[in-house]
């Protein structure tokens, strides 16, 4: 019998809030990652570390949420940074290529040992299905961020914001 992992582990070490990617990162799980990503802005938190060593993919409203995350520690006053670290080359080609690189707090690194000092501090947070009202209302903000963020991603995503809009209207 294999030991599931967790979707997501969460460490917050001082000032750093440090997020370990298991898996793929998609609609299905993120809803509960980007509830934390809210709450931990909001509470003042305005550097983030995203390991991506053991991420398998992710999808657009997965990096919708990442670009969220980015673009609101652009507003903080000191501006904040978002790290993306140990992305494998499918997931870098990913972020360049619906231009999360670009925000100026993004930054990209590679061989970054990222991990808590103190493990039993560390908090799992699985993907779980919330209502279907929330997940498309998440998953639409998402896209729009995208978006907002690259010309090319209107092309991309348009009839994906237009279905959406539909039904949360």
């Amino acid at each position: 019998m294999t030991e599931e992992k967790p979707d997501f582990v969460v460490c917050i070490e001082n000032d750093d809030v440090i997020v370990r990617i298991n898996g793929k990162a998609t609609y299905m799980n993120c809803s509960p990652i980007n509830d934390f990503f809210e709450r931990i802005l909001m509470e003042g938190h305005n550097h983030f570390e995203i390991d991506f060593a053991n991420c398998l993919g992710m999808d657009s409203t997965f990096l919708g949420v990442l670009a969220g995350v980015a673009s609101k520690t652009m507003r903080n006053d000191p501006q904040g940074d978002v790290v993306f670290a140990n992305l494998s080359p499918q997931n870098k080609q990913l972020i360049r290529g619906l231009g999360l690189h670009h925000l100026p707090t993004v930054k990209i690194e590679d061989n970054i040992d990222y991990g808590c000092s103190d493990e039993s501090s560390a908090v799992e947070i699985n993907g779980i299905h919330v209502d279907k009202e929330a997940n498309h209302e998440m998953i639409l903000e998402a896209h729009e961020r995208l978006m907002e963020l690259n010309r090319a991603n209107e092309r991309r995503f348009q009839d994906v914001v237009k279905y959406l809009r539909r039904d949360v209207d």
